[in-house]
């Protein structure tokens, strides 16, 4: 068949609509929450250790609720109230994100390093970097009127003190081992050269008493120490006021990151039976027609895609003026949509006069096949790719953008549009051919056009200087995400003992997600700080080729020594479909009381 007769036979089914409907909701509910949970959870306090630590939790929950409630719903036959149920929990738990309150900052007692340069017209507080740092003087070159700020400094004893004390009328203070007063300075008249900044003190207040314009009748350097009352002076110091928990004992003592964690495994548990439950049903709905999923699925991109550029519009119109961002916008649009999603998820029927039954022991045995291991393989490895791609794909922007322009104005801009090509560029339109790419190539085939393209895609990220060209790269998104997901959905579908298809897309789902997607921010988190972003796409591209030569040759061989009967689905199943052997089809019955509407 070709492209256009495939679209021309394409029809409006109303029985369709609601999870069309269902789709578009539950991802455009989600996004404007979901992508900014790490940014979110770093405002409310969490360290990026915690932060790593929840993102190191969350797959291998999704895992374990995945497999759950898939083989759940098939043994109680409650698929939908598992279905609703899941979407309120989903919507609660995301909602109470917002509630939770933040993480107590620590009192940094790590003092600014100077040296106070005092001579017989003016007197200065010299402050060095040891390296030059992007944007290091930022906070300093955007002040644009008098911004004067207090200290309280100590130097070390020295022989010039005395002179000091004597031009400031304060010998009594120069008896003590250490000198010590406070000043003020005004940033807005700092000068600076190359690593150094100058502050010039204004006034200076030593044993009650205020001396302006300090002066000292001969050349002077100390070592001195400061304590500032303006944070972000402190910032630029490099000894902050305040600190997060920096270690997983003093994080873990804080009964405030354990709210946050139990309401965003609450949300992640609803988001992921959501999923499991959602794919099921909608196999359903299409029957023999599921080459169709991904006309379906790509609806969810579509809001995904949206609603994410949205929320990020109303978040900073919300944030304007202030020193934080503001979320509830986000949280509101969430909450709103995903309830909407609810009544549309409600109008979901199936319907269905027989049923197959099978039992736990025919999964099992299902999953003994070879071919159902290795295509249960390939769901993990691309799992750690995508694990690695969701967890540091922004984080490699960030550092090419900076390498490339050291005040890189458009960052926010970049990674909107970035994920937008993701959506728009990739997902969507692959989403929709989905059906007609696996119906051509087959599961197999395109299971191994898939981990081909994310190799490229990888080695791609490591040639790319300007962060711009990041864009057309993000189009094989669509491979990657698009084609993998549809063809993972579809073959669960296709191999799954009548009665236990839940079952076994919480099974795939959990290889990708939770072993999968954990595995890849473990090894990316570790090869990312060891040979730095750029390295760690090409390594992970470089095994992604090899291993789809490996994939290629072991489905040879398995073709050769182990070859399938025709499908059930005869003729008309998709060439490289891999079907169940003989005796892992279940035997079909009647039986009225199976019956169930979804």
């Amino acid at each position: 068949m070709s492209w256009q007769e495939y679209f021309t036979k394409m029809k409006v089914n109303m029985k369709l609509l609601p999870i069309k409907a269902h789709y578009f909701l539950i991802f455009a509910g989600t996004a404007p929450i979901l992508p900014f949970l790490p940014v979110y959870a770093r405002q409310q306090g969490i360290s990026p250790a915690g932060i790593g630590l929840m993102y190191t939790v969350l797959p291998f929950v999704g895992l374990i609720v995945k497999t759950a409630s898939g083989a759940l719903s098939d043994w109680l036959r409650i698929h939908r109230s598992m279905f609703l149920s899941s979407i309120v929990i989903c919507a609660l738990g995301f909602f109470s994100i917002y509630f939770t309150p933040a993480v107590p900052q620590n009192p940094n007692h790590n003092l600014a390093h100077v040296k106070f340069h005092c001579n017989d017209s003016t007197s200065v507080f010299k402050y060095c970097f040891s390296k030059n740092k992007c944007g290091q003087n930022d906070f300093l070159n955007n002040i644009s009127d008098n911004y004067t700020t207090t200290c309280q400094v100590q130097c070390d004893s020295d022989d010039g003190n005395i002179d000091i004390c004597k031009a400031w009328n304060a010998s009594s203070t120069c008896q003590d081992t250490k000198l010590n007063f406070t000043a003020s300075t005004n940033l807005l008249d700092t000068d600076q050269e190359h690593l150094c900044t100058f502050f010039p003190v204004s006034n200076i207040t030593i044993t009650g008493k205020e001396v302006s314009d300090p002066t000292c009748p001969a050349q002077t350097t100390i070592n001195c120490t400061l304590l500032c009352d303006d944070g972000n002076l402190m910032s630029y110091f490099g000894a902050p006021l305040t600190l997060p928990p920096t270690t997983f004992d003093d994080l873990l003592s804080h009964h405030q990151f354990w709210l946050y964690l139990f309401c965003v495994i609450v949300a992640w548990c609803g988001l992921a039976i959501t999923v499991v439950m959602s794919d099921t049903i909608c196999f359903k709905l299409l029957g023999c027609e599921g080459n169709r999923y991904g006309e379906q699925r790509l609806f969810g991109s579509l809001g995904w895609g949206a609603l994410v550029i949205v929320a990020g519009a109303l978040i900073d119109y919300a944030s304007a003026g202030n020193s934080e961002k503001d979320y509830t916008p986000a949280f509101v649009l969430s909450f709103a949509i995903l309830f909407l999603d609810l009544v549309a998820a409600s109008r979901l029927q199936v319907e269905g006069n027989e049923r197959m039954t099978a039992t736990a022991g025919s999964v099992a045995r299902l999953m003994c096949e070879p071919h159902i291991v290795l295509f249960v393989l390939c769901c993990i490895i691309v799992g750690m790719s995508t694990g690695i791609l969701w967890t540091f794909q922004l984080m490699l922007v960030e550092d090419i953008a900076f390498k490339w322009d050291c005040h890189f104005g458009a960052l926010k801009l970049l990674q909107g549009l970035i994920m937008g090509v993701q959506c728009f560029g990739g997902e969507l339109p692959f989403f929709f051919v989905s059906g007609w790419f696996i119906k051509k190539l087959g599961h197999v085939h395109a299971m191994s056009l898939v981990i081909g393209v994310f190799g490229i895609r990888y080695m791609l990220y490591y040639t790319v200087s300007n962060p711009w060209m990041f864009l057309p790269v993000e189009l094989l998104n669509g491979f990657t995400f698009g084609i993998f997901y549809a063809t993972m959905t579809s073959y669960a579908s296709h191999v799954a003992p009548c009665g236990t298809e839940a079952t076994m897309q919480g099974i795939v789902g959990a290889a990708f997600e939770g072993i999968g997607v954990a595995t890849g921010g473990f090894v990316g988190g570790f090869l990312f700080f060891t040979v730095g972003g750029p390295k760690t796409f090409l390594y992970t591209g470089i095994f992604n080729v090899i291993f789809t030569a490996v994939h290629v040759i072991l489905q040879l061989l398995l073709s050769t020594f182990r070859p399938h009967s025709t499908p059930a689905g005869g003729s008309s199943s998709p060439m490289g479909y891999m079907p169940p052997s003989e005796s892992m089809k279940p035997v079909a019955v009647n039986d009225a009381d199976a019956e169930e509407d979804i």
